[in-house]
């Protein structure tokens, strides 16, 4: 069982949205970086990192770490309750890849972005 999506539709057009939008975020503020020493502060890519990161990863995975960590489900109508516990248990693991590789592309980004 390898896949276990937890959302569909509208909920992973909205993690695309999200990410792309932190990505041009994330890029703005890479350019501002580049142009304007703001030295500690450079650090603070982090936050549109790991939201860019994150919301792609969910949406290339179709697994939202927070429905899968409160056991629902969203394919595109409403929220349902995940019934299979196989099911739910994948998609609390998948979950938490996502959110390390997540906060993993976000460091690397940020440490990026504070050497330059």
């Amino acid at each position: 069982m390898e896949s276990c999506p937890n959302i569909g539709g509208k909920e992973i057009r909205k993690r695309w949205v999200t990410g792309y939008i932190s990505l041009a975020i994330t890029l703005l503020f890479f350019i501002y970086i580049i142009i304007n020493d703001i030295g500690l502060f450079r650090i603070l890519i982090f936050f549109p990192s790991v939201v860019m990161a994150i919301a792609l990863l969910e949406a290339l995975d179709k697994t939202c770490i927070v429905n899968a960590f409160f056991g629902i489900k969203n394919m595109g109508q409403k929220n349902k309750r995940e019934r299979d516990l196989d099911f739910l248990k994948v998609q609390r693991s998948k979950s938490l890849v996502i959110t390390l590789k997540g906060t993993i592309i976000a460091l690397i980004i940020s440490l990026l972005a504070y050497f330059i």
